[in-house]
Formats: structure tokens, C-alpha cells, sequence
């Protein structure tokens, strides 16, 4: 700006002095007796008006460009002025949608400490209830336990937690069910019988291990030294042999679980915690690189077990297995099977995952 003022007054000065030599160098007519030396004098002034005329012509052309490019930086000004407004608010709206994002995250994690903590009550009470009825239960709840821990602290998502809450509903109605079972019924006391006839007590069958099961009826119990009752183990040893087994596995001594799962597979093939032994023993083949092995066991409890709680666990190991031994269509397969069947567990979201790295 203080050079296009500059400019201006230069003009001004040179329009007053061009028209000051105008005047003084108007044509007149010559006097008598003047000299050609005189009129070469205003023919010079003529020349250097003329002179100063160009000048003031180009002096006033870069003033219209410096007033051109006065207003290109102007438009440039206001167009930058423009984005960083725009970079203002586009950043001000998406730290608004940060902030909320993060209020959202912070009330999810406050609902899914709160469901959390109410499933381990419930798990809790569930041990103490049901945990009487059979030595199984309160083995397969603590593995629960832990398993529903480790999700929390990792940051379950609210479908995982839904579904072990089914599970802890399936389990608390088995454990509702077990506490209805009526008390053995005992007879009332028989007529006395004839003299010399045989007598053979009636008394009230146990109660079946499994808690959906009705009341047994009132039959005749079978001598101590019968078979069938040197066949029906003890509750409580065979939780100290599972609990003793699966002690190992998490040990680290993948061998020793082996041996006393099949141990336990082979004396007690029909127990409610055959399943989960079944499961371990296939875990433990697959730590110690035997997949073949991993793979039997695996799929000998799919067979037999498609039901079960482990089924799911036991599908993703044997994915793993396949993969191990380089049968990556195997591998797919079994993985695509089983987020198709049990599409709301655990292990079908690490499924997905392990298929999209297969992919």
C-alpha cells in the first residue's frame, strides 16, 4: 500500500509538470529577429514532455497491476482465512464425536462391570446350591469362573456375556431341578412275614447323579457286594481324580494329564465329566505337538458330546490341529462349521478371525 501512494504522487508530480512545460513551450509566433537556437530549446522541451507523457503511461499501467495483484492476495487472504475456519470446526465436530464416543465406552464398561458382577453371585450361589448335588458341577463352574474372569478383564463383548448368562440360566434350572428332587421314599413297614419265608428289604433307590432326572423309584437295593454297586463310584473320588488331572494341564505337564484323562476316561466313560475330560485329554495332545491324536480326541467328543459346553472349544482346537499339519482346507472347513453351529460362542469370534488370516 505505501508503494501504490508512492506511486500516485509520483504521477501527481509528473502531470504538474508536464503541464507546466506545456504551457511555458506552447507555440507561438516568433519574434522578429529570435535565433534557431531558441527554438531548439523548445523543441528539447517538447521532446522532454513527451518523454515524461511514456512515463507517466507506464507508471500508471504497473499501478493497475499492483492494484491486480493487491487484489489476488486479498482473494488468497480470505480463501486461507476460509479453510482454517473450516479446519476449525470439521476438527471441533470430531472431537465433540470423540468425547461422546468415549462417554458411550465409559457407560458400556460401567453396564458390563455391573452384569459381570451380578453373573459371578450368581455363579457363586450356583456352587453352593448345586455343588452338593454332585461332585461334577462345582469343577465345570470354577473353569467357568475363570474363563467368564479373563473375558471381563479383556473386554468381553455384551454378546459373549449373554451368553454365559444362558449358561449360568441352564445351570441354575439343573440346580433348581436338583434341589426339587423329593427325599428318598422310605416304605411303611411290612406285614411280618410267615414263618420260615424269605425276607428281602425294600428300601429307597439314591437319587441319580444328574440333576434333570426324576426321582428313581422305590425299589429293591442291590447287595453291597453286587456288580452294579461295585460299579458306582464315589462323587467325591472321582472330583479328586478329574480335579487332580486337569491340576496338571494347567501345570504345564501336558503327559501327566494325559495319562490320568484316559485313566479317568476309561474307568469312569459314562460320568458327567467325561465330556470336559475328553476335551483336556485333546488339549493336551495338541501341547505336545501330537495333532493326530488332538484330532480323535476332538472329534470322538463332537461325536459323542455335539451338545455339550466344551463342543465349541474343542471344534477351534481341532481347526488348529488341521492347521498345524499344513491341511489348511481341513482347517477352513471345521472353522466355517463352527461359527455356522454355535455362532454366539466365544471361540466362534476367535474362528472368524483365524479364518479372515487363512483368507
Amino acid at each position: 500500500m505505501i508503494r501504490r501512494e508512492a506511486l500516485a504522487v509520483a504521477l501527481l508530480a509528473l502531470w504538474a509538470v508536464a503541464a507546466s512545460a506545456q504551457q511555458s513551450t506552447a507555440p507561438r509566433p516568433a519574434a522578429p529577429g529570435e535565433s534557431p537556437a531558441s527554438n531548439r530549446v523548445l523543441l528539447d522541451l517538447l521532446n522532454q514532455v513527451d518523454a515524461l507523457g511514456r512515463q507517466m503511461r507506464e507508471l500508471r499501467g504497473e499501478l493497475e497491476e499492483m492494484s491486480n495483484k493487491v487484489e489476488v492476495l486479498n482473494d488468497r487472504v480470505q480463501k486461507s482465512e476460509k479453510r482454517q475456519s473450516d479446519l476449525y470446526n470439521d476438527t471441533d465436530a470430531r472431537l465433540r464425536r470423540i468425547e461422546q464416543l468415549a462417554k458411550d465406552d465409559a457407560e458400556a464398561r460401567k453396564k458390563l462391570t455391573t452384569l459381570t458382577g451380578e453373573i459371578d453371585l450368581r455363579l457363586k450361589k450356583l456352587e453352593g446350591t448345586a455343588g452338593a448335588a454332585t461332585g461334577a458341577l462345582p469343577a465345570d463352574v470354577e473353569a467357568r469362573l475363570k474363563k467368564l474372569e479373563s473375558a471381563g478383564t479383556a473386554g468381553a463383548s455384551m454378546s459373549q456375556i449373554g451368553e454365559i448368562d444362558l449358561r449360568l440360566k441352564k445351570l441354575e434350572g439343573a440346580a433348581a431341578a436338583s434341589a426339587a428332587i423329593p427325599a428318598p421314599v422310605t416304605p411303611p413297614p411290612a406285614a411280618p412275614a410267615p414263618p420260615g419265608a424269605a425276607t428281602t428289604p425294600v428300601v429307597a433307590a439314591p437319587a441319580p447323579p444328574s440333576p434333570p432326572a426324576p426321582p428313581a423309584p422305590v425299589t429293591a437295593a442291590a447287595p453291597a457286594n453286587s456288580p452294579a454297586a461295585a460299579a458306582t463310584p464315589e462323587s467325591e473320588t472321582v472330583r479328586r481324580a478329574y480335579e487332580s488331572a486337569l491340576a496338571k494341564q494347567r501345570a504345564g505337564d501336558s503327559a501327566g494329564a494325559i495319562a490320568d484323562f484316559r485313566n479317568f476316561l476309561k474307568q469312569y466313560p459314562r460320568h458327567e465329566l467325561a465330556p470336559n475330560a475328553q476335551y483336556w485329554l485333546g488339549e493336551a495332545y495338541f501341547r505336545m505337538a501330537d495333532y493326530p491324536s488332538a484330532i480323535a480326541a476332538q472329534q470322538k467328543l463332537l461325536v459323542t458330546h455335539p451338545d455339550h459346553l466344551k463342543a465349541p472349544d474343542a471344534m477351534l482346537i481341532l481347526a488348529n490341529a488341521h492347521s498345524a499339519q499344513g491341511d489348511a482346507g481341513a482347517a477352513r472347513r471345521t472353522l466355517e462349521d463352527l461359527i455356522a453351529k454355535y455362532p454366539l460362542s466365544e471361540a466362534a469370534e476367535k474362528a472368524k478371525q483365524r479364518l479372515a488370516k487363512l483368507k
